[in-house]
C-alpha cells in the first residue's frame, strides 16, 4: 500500500513540474528570461531524478523516453 502511495505522489509530482515546464516554454521571452531559463533547467533535473530514482526502485519496466 505504502509502494502504491508513494508510485501516486512521485507521478503527480512529475505531472505538476511538467505543466510548470510547459507554461515556462509556452510563455513569451521578457525581462525575465534569464530567471525562467533557471526555472527550466531546475525543473528538468528534478524530472531526471525522480524517473532515476524510479528507475533503480523498478529495474525491470519497460520506459517511455520523454
Amino acid at each position: 500500500m505504502a509502494v502504491t502511495a508513494a508510485k501516486s505522489v512521485m507521478a503527480f509530482r512529475v505531472l505538476t513540474m511538467a505543466v510548470d515546464l510547459c507554461r515556462l516554454t509556452t510563455r513569451t521571452m521578457n525581462v525575465n528570461a534569464g530567471h525562467e531559463r533557471t526555472s527550466k533547467a531546475r525543473i528538468i533535473h528534478q524530472i531526471q531524478l525522480i524517473r532515476g530514482i524510479t528507475k533503480s526502485l523498478l529495474p525491470y519496466r519497460t520506459w517511455v523516453v520523454f
